[in-house]
């Protein structure tokens, strides 16, 4: 993946969550939205991704797709498109739906 800001779309079966920035550099992620943020590896093969994220929920007013955790691990895994778009998807321990991630750089950075 390129670095850069990606603007990222979280959806699951059920529908859309929101949206959220992320910062990808040097094969680690970072990023947010109005409940959590999370930093990450990426691992990349090719056009396949895996990520692995640490997730801190900041905001309790709002139910989140993710429990009631404050602190939880998330294993991503999808695909790479030109290094400038990824969709990657998720299942938590302990919640019934699978949580579906896209994103498209914004911005590049060195």
């Amino acid at each position: 993946m390129r670095n850069g800001i990606y603007e990222s779309s979280f959806t699951t079966d059920k529908g859309m969550l929101g949206t959220g920035a992320v910062l990808i550099r040097n094969q680690h992620v970072y990023g947010a939205d109005d409940l959590q943020f999370f930093r990450g590896e990426i691992e990349q093969d090719g056009e396949d991704l895996r990520v692995i994220m640490e997730v801190n929920r900041h905001n309790f007013a709002a139910a989140s797709a993710f429990g009631d955790a404050t602190v939880f691990t998330l294993t991503w895994v999808g695909k790479s498109l030109a290094d400038t778009e990824f969709r990657m998807s998720c299942r938590p321990e302990g919640v019934e739906v699978k949580v579906y991630v896209s994103g498209r750089l914004l911005k590049e950075h060195e």
